[in-house]
């Protein structure tokens, strides 16, 4: 039998279409190799029972034999994000009042993976309150990076970049609101998609009970891969035409495509005059340099933001919805305050955070209006350079410890946000589409990636500026603790 553990999501279902390989075969592939291998990785955080699975890979083989595919995902197993409501698994946002929270209906995404054929197997971890560039809660544990197990994932979509990383699932889903879907690529050597704000449902993510619908203008959904190619097919599947949802507009995903012609690309050597580990630094410039001696133009150029004012207004965007989840609790802007200046260190998000929290709906409005005319730079810098590349973090992943502890990088000490902030919260804000793809391997053997960043509603397009791009990379290389029997 053939081994797919490892094989891309677009092979995979093209071998169970063409009946080379059984649904119930795939599917017993991966819960086996899950099962072999979670204890150590502890990616997965609820599974479905092994009966269960197989019981429904079976119905989608009887539908095959009957000549009807449901989809271009038939008979796929998938895991998602733990933030995502799937029925009968626990959906606990990294809230600890959640840990037990099995749910009774699915997300608006996952009907649609479920529709184009998709058997959701697992959840898979994140971090606590879905607020850390690590996946580790008191309840469902810490998650390792399988390259090295001494090392984060990142977060909060950790649990889905290890899972890809370590073969549990060929392709997932994740959510974005700082960096989630993004630093979890780059530290497991994936692929993901932050797509354009309000392109993907939210609906059924990041629920909880008694609280109306949070974080509609922060949250952006996306798949996430070992290729591009695998997130193109995820997209066809989670991107709808139609106009089923009010908030999600009718936007054909083909709208704009690549014309295969040399490209204008705008990059940056760092964000926010910070430095690079000198180990990413090579393998970055090293990807550079490819671009250069391609056919492409490589033009050293930014969109003109204060970072300071970006980071500041996503914290009074998210602080305002800390505070709706807050209800009637007192002194929100002080809570919002100290959780963040405790647990992270750092009073600049913290000020933003309770600013949000404790604002008026006239301040609220003035943020969102900011946020509006910062979108409206970024559109206009897309029209003079096809995409922007920039780094994802200061460095690769780093060691387990706690949130908060500085880091050493090039022998000197960096806040602990610092590393991740300027990197990804100012590029929330104006709600463009943003790649991740793995450029290589540092010298410690860690993976790196880089963010390519394209205009507003051009997500099919970024996907195949993307896509050409990783021909210039090795793409995704199987971390080394997997035996070389579940490779083919």
């Amino acid at each position: 039998m053939e081994q797919i553990i490892f094989q891309s999501a677009t092979k995979i279902t093209k071998l169970i279409r063409d009946q080379k390989i059984s649904c119930e075969a795939v599917a017993k592939q991966f819960f086996d190799h899950i099962k072999k291998y979670n204890d150590s990785i502890n990616a997965v955080s609820d599974i479905k029972s092994y009966d269960g699975i197989i019981a429904e890979a079976r119905v989608k083989d009887k539908l095959l034999n009957d000549g009807i595919v449901l989809g271009p995902l038939h008979g796929l197993p998938m895991t998602v994000k733990d933030s995502f409501n799937v029925t009968g698994f626990i959906s606990s946002n990294g809230n600890p009042k959640l840990k037990g929270n099995i749910v009774a209906s699915d997300a608006e995404l996952i009907k649609r993976l479920k529709k184009a054929g998709a058997i959701i197997i697992g959840k898979t971890n994140l971090a606590l309150y879905a607020l850390d560039w690590q996946s580790t809660n008191p309840w469902f544990g810490q998650t390792n990076n399988p390259y090295n197990q001494d090392y984060v994932v990142g977060g909060s979509s950790g649990g889905s970049a290890a899972a890809l990383a370590s073969g549990f699932t060929a392709l997932e889903l994740g959510t974005d609101a700082g960096g989630s879907i993004r630093v979890p690529a780059h530290f497991c050597g994936v692929c993901g998609i932050r797509t354009t704000e309000s392109a993907l449902s939210n609906r059924g993510n990041m629920v909880t009970p008694g609280l109306p619908r949070l974080g509609r203008y922060l949250i952006s959904n996306g798949p996430m891969a070992r290729n591009v190619e695998d997130l193109m097919l995820a997209m066809e599947v989670l991107w709808s035409e139609e106009q089923q949802l009010s908030e999600n507009p009718p936007v054909p995903l083909k709208q704009f495509k690549y014309d295969g012609k040399g490209l204008n690309i705008a990059y940056s050597k760092t964000l926010d005059g910070l430095y690079l580990d000198e180990e990413y630094k090579e393998v970055y410039q090293s990807f550079l340099a490819k671009i250069n001696q391609a056919k492409h133009e490589l033009v050293q150029s930014k969109p003109s933001y204060s970072s300071s004012t970006l980071i500041n207004l996503w914290g009074k965007i998210a602080g305002y919805d800390f505070g709706a989840a807050m209800k009637n609790i007192p002194f929100k802007g002080i809570i919002s305050y100290l959780f963040v200046k405790l647990r992270y260190k750092d009073k600049k998000w913290a000020k933003g955070m309770s600013q949000g929290a404790s604002s008026s709906a006239h301040n609220y409005a003035k943020a969102l209006e900011l946020k509006e005319d910062i979108s409206d730079t970024f559109t206009q810098f897309f029209k003079k350079h096809d995409v922007w590349i920039t780094p994802v973090s200061m460095s690769s992943a780093f060691k387990h410890q706690k949130p908060g502890v500085p880091f050493e990088i090039n022998n000197r000490k960096i806040p602990y946000t610092k590393a991740f902030i300027p990197f990804n919260f100012p590029s929330t804000i104006p709600g463009h589409p943003i790649v991740v793809i793995p450029i290589g391997m540092t010298k410690s053997g860690l993976p790196v990636g880089v963010q390519i960043h394209g205009q507003k509603w051009h997500d099919y397009k970024l996907l195949q500026i993307a896509k050409e791009l990783e021909k210039l990379t090795d793409g995704f290389s199987i971390p080394e603790i997997f035996n070389a029997n579940t490779i083919n």
